[in-house]
């Protein structure tokens, strides 16, 4: 079959808000889409209930869609109906630590048709959807990405990693210091009546890096509802309350199942507004009996409980990969919305193949606070480091280097130093960390 790279008149992009009837069931173009969606991500379509359930999400977290249709499909094939690409944005906010915060235009549902690879698609949805972004007054655009090659071509970095875990429970208490705190066993019905959110709101409030989550993920966290929509059966559910208080600062859901030759735990969610709820609710999960293993996917990169466990060797990475990845839109805007750790001044020369951040830009830090002076409409001025809009991406949120990018050919810098100033910079108080995928 032949191919090119040129979107052309074989197509129509449309973009439209997901719509429900009377009964509540999408529309005929909304429920396309999502099977086409599904379709690519090799998922099954649900039953109605499931359907509309869906769809009260996408209409729930405001939503706009894009889909990309054939104009002249063959017969009989999906294309007669359904859109060839897919793609979707939304509001959300991206939380830089101690109440600040900037929202970002979230990208979700990406796919393209095998049939209809090398035909420009992706790229003309993302350039249409970047656009409609800046338009829409967006500073930052956001994704979590189920390959990790796709995005950097359109100036995305990864701005946080995460870990798969697993601690084997013979080998890991009693903990080198004593938690405080009592943990107590609850329902996911009482969980999701209110004081889950709450703890999440917490969370969210004081964690560089973490998002706000999608209307359809609250049931599956707080284990009510299985992924593919189904009643969870099998799902468990604990707090954390301090010393002398009845105020829940952390939670966690899960669920056990009988691996090969072992029997694992699988944490469902866990969510802390201290750091005593996080150790106390690990120490729980590890005290469980009839199970050999405790495994946890949202791992931070540092995380605290592998210091505290008796024999840090009961714990073992099984995975570490990319998981938020930022797009920078608005310089100016997206280095003024956040705090910063150290004072002084940095200019930098941001190459953008899209065009959209291109430029040379002085910041200046002073208690805390950013300015940005745009001194240059390309980045060709004299800078202290030259970096592309991904790197710029990457190194936002303070969880990767520009030291470590400058060692990777990334960053370029004519002081050596400069590198080490902007990581000061940009530190955070605390490690972000990223529970949230959409």
């Amino acid at each position: 079959m032949a191919s090119n790279d040129a979107f052309d008149d074989r197509y129509d992009l449309r973009e439209f808000a997901p719509t429900t009837d009377d009964q509540g069931a999408p529309t005929p173009e909304t429920e396309a889409w999502m099977r086409a969606v599904g379709l690519g991500f090799h998922e099954p379509h649900p039953d109605a209930e499931g359907v509309a359930r869906m769809a009260s999400h996408f209409v729930a977290d405001q939503e706009t869609f894009l889909g990309v249709y054939l104009r002249d499909p063959f017969p009989g094939s999906v294309d007669e109906t359904w859109p060839a690409g897919t793609f979707t944005w939304f509001r959300k906010r991206l939380t830089w630590g101690d109440g600040a915060a900037i929202d970002t235009q979230a990208i979700s549902a990406v796919t393209v048709r095998p049939t209809e690879r090398r035909r420009g698609i992706l790229r003309r949805m993302m350039t249409h959807a970047l656009e409609r972004g800046v338009a829409e007054g967006y500073a930052v655009a956001s994704l979590t990405a189920s390959e990790g090659t796709i995005y950097r071509r359109f100036g995305f970095g990864c701005a946080i990693r995460e870990r798969a875990v697993r601690v084997r429970r013979e080998r890991a208490l009693p903990l080198l210091a004593p938690t405080t705190g009592t943990v107590a066993v609850v329902t996911p019905e009482w969980l999701a009546a209110g004081t889950g959110r709450a703890v999440f709101d917490r969370f969210d409030a004081r964690t560089p890096g973490s998002m706000v989550r999608n209307t359809g993920t609250w049931p599956i966290v707080f284990g009510l509802r299985n992924g593919d929509g189904q009643p969870a059966k099998d799902v468990r559910a604990a707090v954390h309350r301090p010393e002398d208080s009845d105020e829940v600062d952390g939670y966690v859901t899960w669920r056990v199942k009988e691996g090969k030759g072992e029997t694992v735990l699988e944490v469902v969610d866990l969510v802390y507004a201290t750091d005593a709820a996080y150790l106390s609710l690990w120490e729980f999960l590890l005290s469980i009996d009839l199970n050999d293993v405790v495994a946890y996917n949202r791992s931070r990169l540092d995380d605290p409980i592998v210091a505290a466990l008796g024999d840090n060797r009961a714990y073992d990475v099984e995975h570490e990969e990319d998981h938020v990845w930022l797009r920078v839109l608005d310089v100016p805007a997206v280095l003024t919305s956040r705090p910063y750790a150290v004072d002084g001044s940095i200019v930098l020369a941001v190459t953008d193949a899209m065009g959209f951040a291109a430029g040379t830009y002085r910041l200046d830090v002073v208690d805390g606070q950013g300015t940005v002076t745009r001194t240059s409409g390309d980045d060709s001025g004299e800078a202290d480091l030259r970096l592309d809009v991904a790197d710029l991406g990457a190194v936002l949120i303070g969880s990767v280097s520009p030291v470590t990018l400058a060692a990777a050919g990334l960053v370029r810098a004519v002081d050596p130093a400069a590198p080490a100033l902007f990581r000061a910079m940009l530190t955070p108080a605390r490690t972000p960390h990223g529970i949230t995928y959409f």
